[in-house]
């Protein structure tokens, strides 16, 4: 009995420094910073906190958010966004067109978690209209 607590607390601790050695280390920033960069914690959905702040912030910003469950930026153009997708070396899961915007949907290992839709999983979020885009991960939650 006494090896399967310590096992379980193991496990739990295991766990526990996965999620926040990340943080702790100052982790740099998925993205090269664009016009702002949007931070989300809490949730991986809709519902997540967001912290706006200006591109010469968002490094010093990271490391103060607790519970960080995603981020993103947005770009003037479209290649700079695309550049995530070749960083990540992240494969195209689906694209959808929605109220002028073209979306597309990846997913790559090399970026940690997932979100599912349509029971797929993605990780990385690229939406471009009009000449102007937006990149994150697990997805782009707000207005892009």
């Amino acid at each position: 009995m006494r090896k399967k607590c310590l096992a379980a607390f193991a496990a739990f601790v295991l766990s526990l420094a996965a999620l926040l050695v990340p943080q702790l280390l100052g982790e740099g920033l998925l993205f090269e910073p664009g016009a702002y960069y949007i931070f989300y914690a809490g949730s991986a959905g809709s519902d997540a906190h967001i912290t706006l702040v200006g591109a010469d912030e968002a490094a010093a910003a990271k490391r103060g958010i607790r519970s960080l469950t995603g981020e993103s930026t947005a770009y003037a153009d479209e290649t700079s966004a695309f550049a995530a997708v070749e960083k990540y070396g992240a494969a195209l899961v689906f694209c959808e067109r929605a109220g002028g915007v073209e979306n597309y949907y990846y997913y790559s290992p090399r970026l940690g978690g997932a979100v599912g839709i349509g029971g797929r999983a993605v990780n990385l979020h690229v939406a471009v209209a009009e000449g102007r885009s937006a990149v994150g991960s697990p997805l782009i939650f707000g207005g892009y």
